[in-house]
């Protein structure tokens, strides 16, 4: 009677164990803006961006409503109530019938369209519209953001478990209808809360326009909608000739040239991300507006109309002389390096006061012409470089300066530099070898 006893227990111990090992995991989900993996790998994270209207609508994939004629909220992968969710779970231990699984959220069941069962696995379609009627019970998803579990459950028919519970979490977000931009924030300017990113500059670079000097608010990337910000967004058009940069920034829509620039949001407020749009064809002129991206992949708060058109205009230019080139730029042959600070405060000095304008862009144009030749003789001779930085360090400080306070400052402080330096050279210098002469 002991043995039986004992054989007894080590049976059921092993049932046990055995049920025990039995696990769910994630095998693939489809039918979704995008799917977050890493962060918590046992509790993925499922986003759904809706925003704007599909105009086709494909079985089981989003679709992008990024397509209209003017600048609205819109998602490059949307999501609509009537989209299925495809959602793949791998099992340890083999489900005996689709009965055997269950959905819920909380303590609400949730209803599949369809479940199919598999080789180590089984396949589970359910619709949007099912997820946020039981989660927010609103099957339009219109009504609010989903931030719900959704735990899968697959046991046998007796109700010995024997695939386990595997939970993915749903973060959905509404894009607000309006307003669809932003409020400008300036340097100076307070940006409202939950905006953003609500300001920026165009500036030329080599095969790039460079997006300068962002304003951004203060808890970024906190959102009016309650999911966080992720990126910036620019829709861009290339100047057609002739067109003025006002034609070309109203030409910009949501089916526009699209670049995408990621934030890092671990800090707070963000830092400077130093952005750019690459890929464009130097000595052509591009106008840009920026967007907000969220986690759900929702576009809103655009550029307002208000905002100049100079200010998001600028031209994709070759760097091969001014400020950057050793082979043809005196600055970088004179201090060794096209890295060397000296070079980037130039290298600022350029974006900011020459570049953006006409005249400047000519005066620019003119220097890569002739600057090549005397580059290259100041780099064969170490005292040919020492006697070009004497002469450069006076414009090296007025460009800091410019950078700094201003041009128009830093040229006033110049000129009663000057100024104070001449009067100083009469008195001291002239006024000495006048009296010496009587």
């Amino acid at each position: 009677m002991r043995l039986l006893k004992q054989l007894a227990l080590f049976s059921t111990s092993l049932l046990i164990s055995k049920v025990a090992l039995a696990t769910l995991t994630y095998g693939s989900v489809g039918g979704a803006t995008s799917v977050d993996i890493v962060t918590t790998p046992t509790k993925p994270v499922i986003y759904g961006g809706f925003a704007g209207t599909c105009d086709t609508v494909t079985s089981g994939s989003t679709c992008d409503t990024c397509t209209g004629t003017g600048l609205v909220p819109c998602n490059k992968n949307a999501v609509y109530p009537e989209l299925n969710l495809t959602i793949v779970l791998n099992s340890s231990t083999t489900i005996g019938s689709t009965s055997d699984i269950s959905l819920k959220i909380d303590s609400t069941t949730v209803n599949p369209t369809s479940i199919s069962l598999g080789s180590g696995s089984f396949t589970i379609l359910v619709p949007w519209s099912e997820i946020c009627n039981k989660a927010i019970n609103d099957s339009t998803c219109l009504a609010d953001k989903l931030n719900h579990d959704l735990t899968i459950t697959a046991t046998s028919s007796t109700g010995t478990t024997t695939g386990g519970t595997f939970t993915l979490h749903f973060t959905s977000s509404v894009a607000p209808s309006a307003p669809s931009d932003y409020t400008d924030c300036p340097e100076g300017v307070q940006a409202p809360a939950n905006t953003g990113f609500c300001n920026f500059t165009a500036f030329p670079g080599d095969g790039k326009v460079y997006i300068k000097n962002p304003g951004v608010s203060e808890d970024y990337p906190a959102s009016t909608t309650g999911v966080d910000f992720k990126s910036i967004v620019i829709f861009y058009e290339k100047q057609n000739p002739g067109d003025s940069d006002a034609t070309t920034r109203g030409s910009i829509t949501n089916k526009s040239n699209f670049f995408e620039i990621p934030i890092n949001t671990s800090v707070k407020p963000p830092a400077d991300p130093k952005a750019y749009v690459s890929g464009l064809t130097n000595g052509e002129r591009y106008c840009l507006v920026m967007a907000n991206r969220d986690l759900t992949g929702n576009i809103y708060y655009f550029t307002p109309s208000s905002v100049s058109d100079s200010t998001l205009c600028a031209a994709a230019l070759p760097v091969a002389g001014l400020l950057d080139d050793k082979s043809c730029f005196i600055a970088t042959a004179a201090f060794g390096s096209d890295m060397a600070p000296e070079v980037q405060s130039f290298r600022d000095f350029r974006n900011k006061y020459l570049l953006p304008y006409s005249w400047g862009r000519q005066f620019v144009k003119t220097y890569y012409k002739y600057s090549p030749h005397y580059a290259n003789m100041i780099a064969q001779s170490d005292t040919a470089k020492i006697a070009v930085r004497g002469v450069l360090w006076p414009m090296l400080y007025f460009a800091r300066m410019s950078v700094a306070i201003g041009f128009w400052y830093a040229l006033g402080f110049a000129a009663f530099a000057g100024l104070t330096l001449w009067g100083l050279y009469r008195r001291l210098i002239l006024g000495r070898n006048v009296r010496g002469e009587l």
